[in-house]
């Protein structure tokens, strides 16, 4: 049985428990009061026939100097202390009171806890949206991390196969290079991890943070054109290494899955920066390229940003900021 289901069955047995004994003691409550009042009725058809002795009470109630098995109020007769007046009530007039105010209770509760359900379902339904979120990110969390580590040590396997061969700088560089783009691919995930800690956020040179990854991802371009249009005095609010390490994730994707071209576009408008990267990927039944882009859509949503995807003749990726100065 389905999680969301059991706990939408618990919550409606444990509201028809607690219904049905607030039921039991409403009723006796209404059955009390009833009978007060029908008391009071019949103490004043005792007085009327206190009154007039040819009194006899009306179809609800009955006097007579005989007892009844039924609902029966007994007085003392006023002009023989010896014997007793019985002010008899008919049968089902104790129900036909009760009656239209169990009505109204049944009706009453039946809205109530049909609106407790719905309500009950509706923060059920964003809660287990939240956890399902919650779990699919934890999912990918562990994939992303899979994922990088098997590359990081396929690469270095490689490398110390070429070192048992022959000692030369070039493999220590590659072997050094590897360890700095796993430290970059880890580092988004460890700031996620510490959520509570604030980063340290300064205003930042986005073109040379640019600058920087692009140098960083000198080999992989090799063969492929990029083009960068930022200008030089744009500033974002952000922590530079965190920052540096997005703008990484973003641009080897994006080195990654084009072909012979990338271009990088950063420009202002309506009060937002707008970073657009732009590749011939032109694969489209995919909304992102790499486990990462959750990753990525975490750590921009921090900066008070967003990251969309649209694919247009080529493959666009825009990042919206709004914390920045020119």
């Amino acid at each position: 049985m389905d999680e969301k289901l059991k706990l939408t069955l618990a919550f409606t047995l444990l509201l028809t428990v607690g219904f049905l004994a607030l039921n039991t003691l409403l009723f006796f409550e209404l059955k009390k009061n009833a009978e007060e009042s029908i008391y009071y009725k019949a103490y004043a058809h005792y007085l009327l026939y206190s009154i007039n002795p040819s009194y006899r009470g009306d179809e609800n109630f009955t006097l007579s100097e005989q007892a009844s098995k039924g609902l029966a109020f007994a007085f003392k007769d006023p002009r023989d202390q010896f014997k007793n007046v019985y002010v008899i009530v008919r049968e089902e007039y104790l129900t036909e009171i009760i009656k239209p105010s169990i009505k109204k209770l049944f009706f009453l509760q039946f809205l109530m806890i049909f609106s407790l359900i719905a309500l009950y379902q509706m923060v059920l339904e964003i809660l287990w949206k939240k956890v399902e979120e919650g779990r699919e990110f934890s999912r990918a969390l562990v994939q992303s991390i899979t994922h990088k580590l098997g590359n990081f040590i396929s690469v270095q396997k490689t490398n110390l196969s070429l070192l048992k061969k022959a000692y030369t700088q070039q493999i220590l560089d590659r072997m050094q290079r590897s360890i700095e783009r796993l430290e970059k691919d880890v580092g988004l995930i460890l700031r996620l991890s510490q959520e509570g800690t604030e980063p340290f956020r300064v205003w930042t040179n986005l073109r040379q943070s640019l600058e920087n990854t692009i140098s960083f991802l000198k080999e992989d371009l090799e063969g492929k054109k990029l083009l960068l249009s930022c200008k030089e005095n744009i500033y974002v609010f952000a922590d530079e290494r965190e920052l540096e390490d997005i703008l990484y994730n973003l641009l080897s994707n994006a080195v990654k899955y084009s072909t012979s071209f990338i271009n990088i576009k950063a420009m202002t408008y309506k009060n937002k920066l707008l970073l657009t990267i732009r590749n011939d990927y032109l694969e489209t039944d995919r909304k992102g390229m790499g486990l990462g882009l959750r990753l990525l859509e975490k750590h921009i949503k921090r900066l008070g940003g967003e990251l969309t995807i649209r694919v247009k003749g080529k493959y666009n990726l825009h990042v919206c900021l709004r914390r920045f100065k020119v």
